[in-house]
């Protein structure tokens, strides 16, 4: 029997991790505070007017429930391309350039983290997604009516937050930022220069609304409070 016992115990301490040696650890932190920088790569919609790329920097508050649910509050600005025609041209002179306007995103979010309320090797992946609005500023060179003002916007998201100490964090995102665009009654009217001439889009077989999607992919620094 002492034998048997011995055993046992023996291929008992196979299994699992000492505690000093497991590779989970609990996370203390409650409330992190973090900036962030990336970039953006967008669509401009089937005529190619809405802001796409460009460089994005921000600021986040996430609050951490000690479980696998974690919500943030996310403000960011952009500066990105917008390429401007002029819809009262023909279509092989509408095209005046490429201008950048800048926008700003404000959004709230809830993620499900995946390692609960614990890191795996000071790793902690997550996937969720964000409700918000996004407004856009004046780009003066466009004369066509088209407007990219306010927006709301809705971002699938997912990442990981890598622990590399008590305090500091490192937060991997991509997130799929989806707005929709509405085209002025001007894109579906002829060119006044041209009565015979295309519009910008056919009245007949087109939307004046399109959906567009913009990858963002960005890294932040994050500072961990325990309140």
């Amino acid at each position: 029997m002492a034998l048997v016992c011995t055993t046992a115990a023996h291929a008992w301490g196979q299994v699992g991790h000492p505690p000093g040696s497991s590779p989970y650890r609990e996370v203390l932190a409650r409330q992190v505070f973090s900036a962030f920088g990336g970039y953006v790569m967008g669509e401009g919609g089937k005529v190619g007017v809405g802001p796409t790329d460009g460089p994005v920097v921000g600021g986040r508050y996430e609050f951490l429930f000690g479980g696998p649910v974690a919500i943030d509050l996310r403000l960011a600005v952009a500066d990105l391309d917008r390429l401007v025609i002029d819809a009262t041209r023909p279509p092989g002179e509408r095209v005046k350039g490429t201008f950048t306007q800048s926008v700003l995103m404000a959004d709230a979010g809830i993620n499900l983290v995946l390692t609960g309320a614990k890191t795996w090797r000071g790793l902690a992946p997550f996937v969720g997604g964000a409700l918000g609005m996004a407004f856009g500023g004046d780009v003066p060179q466009d004369s066509s009516t088209f407007e990219f003002n306010a927006h709301f916007l809705v971002a699938p998201q997912g990442g990981v937050r890598w622990h590399i100490g008590d305090r500091l964090l490192l937060r991997f995102e991509g997130r799929d930022v989806i707005w929709r665009l509405r085209y002025p009654d001007l894109y579906f009217e002829p060119p006044v220069v041209d009565p015979d001439g295309e519009p910008v889009l056919n009245p007949t077989t087109s939307s004046d609304t399109d959906w567009t999607h913009h990858l963002v992919l960005t890294v932040s620094l994050g500072y961990a409070l325990r309140l």
